[in-house]
């Protein structure tokens, strides 16, 4: 269940004017119009959002603040106790299923969730964080194991030739990162910590019904076991931060667009000591002024004048290894397509070529004598 108190970097008794300039504070900073193309802030401009509109809204907050909060009350009288206490606050379990987005009763002889769930255990499953432990039953979610960081796709553009020869690239990206003031453990360093009276430093708290139980992450430790008495300032007590980083990639030679780089442990960092996550980089190749590729081939326009066209001529063309002298024949046409074996790309032991259009440029404008000798000499060809 996400934390909007700690999305906005707010406590559980902010004012509703501090929860106000919190959100204006954090969506200016990750608004996609000061970050373009920009996956990482867009998603972190949702996730504040998302949580301005719930702490804004009294009702919402009421709603959200005792669904965050209700183990601790509930504890030992299972469904029953939920609905009955819920239920007496003029919020019933339908209030819950609503606001989550999880469908109304299915009306079947046994009142079941059917809609987005199978069973009763997946509402809780999907709530809470448990897991199913079989028909009837859920295994308590051990909230304190190591687990691996969330992967980051993200965009890059490189320029063409890059993208032919490939090299090392330095690249700047906002992403999540381990907070370098505490070192991931979101305490001021120096300052202790409490077992957390809540769920007695297990992590998680377990509600028991019948034959079945539910766990979730402890609300008011976060999973952690531990009270933090001095939440480290720069990361708010969250062992992350969200911010630019300096990354050295290389680029493989040949790379197309759409491909990715993978960037092995470069992702989000991971929970209670996890192994981070994996950064990949989508590639965009930017046009170029001259050149176009398809594969291993290389492709180039040239223009030649009339008389190159007709008289055929000896023309400069542009490759990846510099200027090569290139033979027009007479009666060239605009657009042929002339082969340079072998100046193409290099790929798994393989050599594309280059292929050379040529374009006839037609003379704009015309003197009057230029006229008059362009009519004669058009007259002797039989042109009309």
């Amino acid at each position: 269940m996400a934390d909007y108190y700690q999305t906005l970097g707010v406590s559980e008794t902010a004012s509703i004017d501090e929860i106000k300039k919190a959100y204006r504070r954090l969506a200016k900073k990750y608004h996609p119009d000061a970050n373009p193309n920009d996956r990482q802030a867009e998603a972190k401009f949702k996730e504040i959002s998302e949580a301005y509109g719930v702490l804004s809204d009294p009702s919402k907050r009421q709603q959200y603040d005792t669904i965050r909060k209700y183990g601790s009350s509930f504890g030992g009288q299972g469904y029953r106790g939920f609905q009955e206490n819920m239920g007496g606050g003029g919020f019933s379990f339908d209030d819950i299923m609503s606001m989550f987005g999880q469908g109304q009763r299915a009306g079947n002889q046994h009142g079941g969730y059917a809609e987005g769930f199978g069973s009763f255990a997946d509402i809780f499953s999907s709530l809470f964080g448990g897991r199913s432990g079989g028909f009837g039953g859920f295994a308590d979610q051990e909230a304190n194991l190591p687990q691996r960081g969330t992967d980051i796709l993200t965009d890059i553009e490189i320029p063409f030739e890059e993208s032919v020869r490939g090299g090392q690239k330095s690249i700047r990206i906002n992403i999540e990162q381990t907070c370098d003031n505490c070192h991931g453990s979101g305490i001021t360093p120096g300052s202790q910590t409490s077992i957390c009276p809540e769920c007695h430093g297990r992590g998680n708290i377990t509600f028991s019904q019948g034959s079945f139980s539910v766990s979730r992450p402890c609300p008011r430790c976060l999973g952690r076991g531990k009270i933090v008495g001095n939440p480290c300032r720069k990361c708010s007590g969250r062992g992350k931060i969200f911010g630019p980083k300096t990354i050295n990639i290389k680029i493989p030679k040949g790379i197309e667009s759409g491909q990715k780089i993978r960037l092995k442990g470069l992702g989000n960092p991971g929970i209670n000591g996890g192994p981070p996550g994996d950064l990949y980089l989508k590639v965009a190749i930017s046009g170029h002024e001259y050149f176009w590729r398809e594969g291993k081939d290389i492709y180039c326009r040239v223009p030649i004048n009339i008389k190159q066209a007709v008289l055929g001529a000896k023309i400069k063309a542009r490759t990846l290894s510099g200027m090569v002298e290139l033979a027009i024949p007479p009666g060239t046409s605009s657009g042929q397509k002339f082969r340079l074996k072998g100046l193409g790309l290099a790929l798994n032991g393989n050599r594309g070529d280059q292929y050379v259009e040529v374009k006839i440029e037609i003379p704009k404008s015309l003197t009057e004598e230029q006229k008059r000798l362009f009519e004669q000499f058009t007259d002797k060809l039989g042109l009309k």
